[in-house]
């Protein structure tokens, strides 16, 4: 199916190419295994070769990523004005405590996360999902969405024309890159669990 949707990138319509790179990453929001940079970076080594524009490559990034993000923010909110509907493992202490515990921390942290979440793959829309359900502003949410998407795409087109017209090599870095993020959240999961468990212990 990814070959598909990157030959058509490749060979449709160049105004069919900017819709379908805005899709790829807004609907990576929605659905988390769409490897919306995978279609992005396939998108940069085209405008590489001047097949398309950079410019408005980049652009369709960004603001398929801003669609996305606040699609994952509203989802967010309805959650949050729908509390009382929620299956009754989301109501035990534990996952109230662990609710709280996010509220807090976007009331402390918010921006940050929201800045950050274009950085760490697999993760993002659960952080507009996280600003949803602690009812962060929706101007915030776009602000530093569109502040990390914005960088996190630059870096993408810069990787692109440094690398060249080698779209194995840039799909090597952006696999690299994914797989120790990905170890950096899993030891940092493990490490948040071990700690409750000792906590739990101790009390």
């Amino acid at each position: 199916m990814l070959d598909e949707f990157l030959h058509t990138l490749e060979h449709g319509p160049v105004y069919w190419a900017y819709a379908l790179v805005a899709a790829a990453a807004a609907v990576e929001y929605v659905f988390p295994p769409i490897p919306g940079d995978t279609v992005a970076l396939f998108a940069v080594a085209l405008a590489v070769r001047a097949q398309l524009h950079w410019a408005f490559v980049y652009l369709a990034m960004t603001a398929g990523a801003l669609l996305g993000g606040l699609t994952a923010w509203g989802f967010g909110v309805w959650l949050a004005d729908h509390q009382s509907s929620w299956p009754w493992f989301l109501k035990t202490p534990g996952a109230t405590r662990a609710l709280d515990a996010v509220r807090r921390g976007y009331e402390q942290h918010g921006s940050m996360y929201l800045a950050l979440n274009r950085f760490l793959p697999a993760l993002r829309a659960f952080f507009f999902v996280g600003a949803g359900l602690s009812r962060m502003k929706a101007a915030p949410v776009l602000l530093y969405g569109g502040i990390s998407a914005a960088v996190w795409n630059a870096i993408l087109m810069a990787a692109g024309y440094a690398i060249g017209n080698n779209w194995d090599a840039l799909q090597n870095v952006l696999e690299r890159y994914t797989l120790a993020t990905l170890i950096l959240i899993v030891l940092a999961v493990l490490g948040i669990v071990a700690r409750l468990a000792w906590d739990s212990r101790r009390a």
